[in-house]
């Protein structure tokens, strides 16, 4: 069958087109095909999905290798860290790597222990024990979302039956971090290596980060700025709790004696939160433990005097009884007491009043002895001490009442409301504009086709409208030949028959 009688009429109408459709048509023509091949390309190429993610550049290397074994198409994405493989082939493909091992960890944890040889010595066996303890602990610690790496050291001593020679249990940890550690993360690391190791004690854990900062450390000062800061602010709490206390007690005395909002009155207090401790040791007198009696006594004769007067010494010159007796008699008391002690330690409580500083301003003019009346009855309530060193300042002066006024009511902002919904109104603006230059684009399209359609409808259609009896008028429009003639012939109708070609010409500006 030969195509050229059907693909004839439509090469003549293609030919016919101006050259602007033409252009047109091969644009979208071109377009069309391009998004069938585009849909087609999409259809037809599987959808990939992510098989690992977060992978070392090692670990994406063996596992690339083994797809490549495999022939699974893969891709790699986020830098190398993400291999995708089709979306079908992604739990299938798991399994079959992890079969081959190449899904394991670079170290071993509790798994060196399900194969038992025999033959292992004390000490292989504590290295295994240390190798998986470690292990684990590494596997662990990844598992957090801010660590991408970590290696964990153990020093674990051998139990010795001496005290002196016990060392205690170290661990080290080195982390290479995605962001920035918090410090109740650093803290639960740290928590996590005492409580899986025994005996290991907190300061024990030292860890640090790939920049060698230590964030052990860090923690330990962290915690301790921590612990001042609540002190420092349970302490001012306190200290102002105590403060607002004695204005209110004061604030109410002075309304019901001078009214409302007659007086202000300020106070500070200035707290002792140091603890001391003070021991103090009173003796007492105690019960007798022994008692020691030493009685002497003698007599003799001769030249000498009584012994302890002054004739008995060497060169006295007092005279010596002669011929006499000399008696003499010596006793001597020696008494022990267990002396009796009490002993008392007084821990004083934190928050003692050390000096307390109040002002009081009344609004008026009040006399001096109403002033210390006031000051009086202000100083008892309160508690003041002037040996403390308090002090109460008592004054009077008229108050400022311009910002007590109320404020007039501001005038509603025009608008106001609408700022609300600016958002809103925007979009919706938006779109009505959108829909105007839509509805001008067709109006524009319409009316050029209308015009194009009147400059190539052809005159004769027109004349047979008018005159639909003259058939002679039509059959010579047809004719190209008598294009000479045509024109005559109008004329003459256009002459002879003016109203009629005057219709014809108001119904084509009406169209």
């Amino acid at each position: 069958m030969d195509p050229k009688p059907i693909l004839a009429p439509i090469k003549e109408r293609w030919q016919a087109l101006p050259r602007s459709r033409q252009v047109l048509f091969t644009a979208a023509a071109a377009g069309l095909l391009a998004t069938v091949i585009y849909l087609a390309v999409l259809i037809t190429q599987p959808a990939y999905a992510p098989l690992f993610t977060g992978l070392e550049p090692k670990q994406a290397g063996k596992i690339a290798e083994e797809l490549k074994n495999m022939k699974i198409p893969y891709r790699l994405e986020d830098e190398g860290k993400t291999i995708s493989v089709p979306e079908g082939q992604v739990y299938s493909t798991r399994i079959q790597l992890a079969s081959k091992g190449i899904l394991a960890d670079s170290g071993a944890g509790w798994e060196l222990f399900d194969r038992q040889k025999f033959g292992v010595t004390d000490f292989e066996q504590q290295v295994n024990y240390q190798r998986a303890l470690q292990e684990e602990l590494r596997r662990t610690i990844t598992s957090l979302d801010e660590v991408e790496q970590a290696r964990v050291h153990l020093v674990l001593p051998r139990e010795s039956l001496f005290l002196d020679n016990q060392v205690e249990p170290s661990a080290s940890i080195a982390l290479k971090l995605k962001g920035e550690l918090k410090p109740e993360q650093v803290k639960g690391i740290m928590d996590l290596v005492v409580g899986s190791v025994q005996g290991m004690k907190p300061e024990n854990v030292h860890i640090i980060d790939m920049e060698g900062n230590v964030l052990s450390d860090n923690l330990a000062l962290a915690d301790e700025r921590a612990k001042l800061a609540r002190l420092s602010m349970d302490q001012y709490q306190v200290r102002r709790q105590y403060e607002k206390e004695l204005e209110t007690r004061i604030q109410q005395m002075l309304t019901k004696i001078l009214g409302p909002n007659k007086a202000v009155a300020m106070v500070t207090a200035d707290l002792d939160f140091d603890q001391r401790q003070t021991t103090t040791t009173t003796v007492q007198p105690g019960q007798t433990l022994s008692q020691q009696t030493i009685t002497e006594s003698g007599s003799g004769t001769g030249a000498g005097g009584v012994p302890g007067t002054p004739s008995s010494q060497p060169g006295s010159t007092v005279p010596a009884l002669t011929g006499g007796n000399s008696q003499y008699q010596k006793q001597q008391t020696i008494t022990n007491y267990q002396l009796g002690s009490q002993q008392q330690t007084l821990v004083a409580a934190p928050g003692t009043l050390r000096r307390l500083s109040v002002a009081v301003v009344l609004n008026g003019n009040y006399s001096a002895p109403q002033l210390q009346q006031i000051q009086d009855m202000v100083s008892a309530a309160v508690g003041l001490q002037q040996n403390r060193g308090d002090q109460i300042n008592v004054s009077a002066m008229p108050f400022n009442t311009v910002s007590q006024l109320p404020l007039p009511e501001t005038a509603p902002k025009p608008f106001s409301n609408l700022l609300k919904y600016w958002p809103v109104l925007l979009e919706i603006g938006a779109l009505l504009v959108g829909l105007l230059l839509l509805l001008l684009l067709l109006v524009f399209y319409l009316r050029r086709r209308r015009r194009i359609a009147m400059l190539e409808r052809p005159p004769e259609l027109v004349l047979s409208d008018v005159v639909p009896g003259d058939e002679s008028l039509t059959e010579a429009a047809h004719e190209p030949e008598q294009e000479p003639l045509r024109i005559q012939e109008l004329r003459e109708f256009a002459r002879h028959n003016p109203a009629q070609v005057a219709e014809v010409l108001k119904l084509w500006l009406r169209e």
